[in-house]
């Protein structure tokens, strides 16, 4: 499953989760996708969206995209038999 966002710069940014990691591009951009552990999403986010990670609202704009694609895109949870 592939989630996309768009960032208040308009940048669109395509996540999902390649096993225990996490990739992410450009929509629309050709080039290898950026895979980061869940704790770096926010980062990369930020990087591909134009966001500035100094100012509080492109801090605060990231850490809410990454915890929205890491919901998103959790893994469900794993029934036991009894």
């Amino acid at each position: 499953m592939t989630v996309t966002f768009t960032a208040t710069t308009g940048a669109q940014i395509l996540v999902w989760r390649e096993r225990d990691m996490f990739a992410a591009s450009r929509a629309g951009a050709a080039g290898e996708a950026q895979i980061c552990m869940g704790i770096d999403l926010f980062e990369v986010i930020a990087e591909l969206a134009g966001l500035d990670l100094d100012e509080d609202g492109g801090a605060e704009e990231a850490t809410r995209l990454a915890a929205e694609a890491r919901q998103r895109l959790s893994s469900p949870p794993t029934r036991h038999r009894r």
